[in-house]
């Protein structure tokens, strides 16, 4: 079993956010409050199974938020931070923002 100390999920996430704000200024970020995901939300106009397909061929692992969604809603992705460095999930962002591109 994996143990992580008590201040690592707050330092995973809030490297999340940070790398978000700065490498996807657009995005807006939704379910900051607990858990070991982020989701993202993007303006139409992206399409979240192609930029999730980009960022996986770039080594990154998020799933489009349409997969979850039974409603029509504005695309995203989910990004889980529990499992990563900081380093990773600022590295990963870039990832996800150069797909975006």
């Amino acid at each position: 079993m994996l143990a992580f100390s008590s201040a690592a999920g707050p330092r995973r996430r809030d490297a999340m956010i940070a790398a978000i704000g700065r490498h996807l200024p657009g995005a807006v970020v939704h379910g900051a409050a607990a858990g070991l995901h982020l989701l993202i939300t993007f303006d139409d106009g992206v399409s979240d199974t192609d930029l999730a397909a980009a960022a996986l061929a770039r080594g990154v692992k998020a799933q489009p938020l349409s997969w979850h969604r039974q409603r029509p809603g504005r695309p995203g992705l989910v990004l889980g931070y529990g499992a990563s460095a900081p380093t990773d999930i600022v590295d990963g962002v870039a990832a996800i923002a150069d797909a975006l591109r």
